[in-house]
Order: C-alpha cells, then structure tokens, then sequence
C-alpha cells in the first residue's frame, strides 16, 4: 500500500521527492507518514516564533537537512519564509537541489554543500538567520554549537527530541541534562521549553550574539564537546 499524506493537502511533487530520499537513505527506514507528521511538528512550532520585525521575509536553516526533512516540509507549510538546506554530504546536496526544483521551491529555497563548522563562520551567514531547525545532526552540544552562529540575537532554535523511555516513561519531559543552560551560554543559547506531543522538541533562543571563538574547527564540536 502506497504511503498517505497525513493531512491530505501536501504537494505531490513534495511527496514524490522525499518518497526518493526514504529510497536513497536519507530520511532513515519505516513509512514516509510518521516523517511527514515530525516534519509538520517543526512547521506548526516554527511559525509560533517570533521573527525580527521590518527586516524582510523570515529567514531559517535546516542544520543537516539530509533528505530535506524538516526543511522542505517547513517551507511548503511558511510560504512567506525563505530557506537554507545545508548539508556537508554531496550526494544528498545534489538530491536536494532537484528535490527543491521539482517542488518548484527555487525561488524560496537555497541549497548549500557545506559543513556546518565552515558555513557558520561565513560572515555571509553567520547571525543572519531568525531559526535554525535540526531533525537529525548529532548530540546537543554539538548541535548548539554549530546552529548558534547563525543565528540572529532573539534567534531560535527548534531540535527534534529522542522518544519517551524509562526511568521517566509516559507523559515525562526530555531529560533536563540535555540541554545545561549554564553551558549553552558560552555560545549565547538559552532553552526555553520542551514541547512533546506525538513527537518531541525542544526550543531555543539565542539570548546574546554567539562569540566568535565559535564554530571552532572542522570536526572539533563531535571531538571535543562544549558540554
């Protein structure tokens, strides 16, 4: 049986494109629906944060877009936001830039084959950005580290959660630990809240311009950790 669009109304060009990446490896194994529907988690929380006002249309990341989840999703859902798929793997940059063609989202959507440690110091990019979303990047810190230098001061940043599992079970919230806010601060981040519904997230915002000392270079974030 063919995968459904969970709310009926997605683009078929959409649906066909990440039909592929869930061929190619990218969006990890098991049916499409359960990704749509932690896609449109990212969309609905995404459009609840506050943009910098009078500075144009709202400009976001995906941090590690891979086979386009959440950003594709996200643009389809904001149409007045533009966005930036960024991804240091080549084979799935190329996928994207045809996935974003065949969605006919060129004008809006940008592709970058970059790593993240090297874009984030791009005096292009670096704090031009009013959220970043990551699906799937790495551990927190790692995360925060190279997602903070994008972002603008009143930025946000939107990571998807791991599920529910014990010691806190059913209705519990993600582990505090995961996100230390004494140890966000060296890269100006602060949490603000987890959100957990069918899917979890956690919400971020960027309290002060992230120092420049960060990202610091390839590789070190995974190798030596801020926290």
């Amino acid at each position: 049986m063919p995968d459904t669009d969970p709310s009926g109304d997605f683009p078929a060009a959409l649906l066909d494109v990440l039909a592929e990446a869930r061929a190619a490896g990218f969006l990890g194994p098991g049916p499409l629906e359960p990704h749509l529907r932690h896609a449109e988690g990212f969309a609905a929380l995404a459009r609840r944060q506050p943009v910098a006002l009078g500075s144009g249309p709202p400009r976001l990341l995906d941090l590690g877009s891979g086979g386009g989840l959440p950003g594709l999703v996200v643009a389809v859902r904001w149409p007045a936001a533009t966005l930036v798929l960024l991804d240091g793997n080549e084979r799935r940059t190329d996928f994207l830039v045809a996935a974003v063609r065949h969605c006919e989202l060129d004008e809006r959507v940008t592709v970058v084959h970059q790593r993240a440690e090297v874009a984030g110091r791009d005096p292009a990019r670096r704090g031009t950005f009013d959220g970043v979303v990551v699906r799937s990047f790495g551990p927190p810190a790692v995360v925060a580290e190279c997602a903070a230098p994008f972002l603008r001061v009143g930025g946000w940043l939107i990571v998807s959660e791991p599920p529910r599992s014990a010691p806190g079970g059913a209705g519990s919230d993600p582990e505090p630990s995961r996100w230390p806010p004494e140890e966000l601060a060296q890269v100006g981040l602060e949490p603000v809240a987890p959100v957990r519904d069918e899917f979890g997230y956690q919400v971020l915002t960027q309290r002060e311009i992230c120092p420049g000392r960060f990202p610091r270079r390839d590789g070190v974030p995974t190798k030596n950790p801020i926290f």
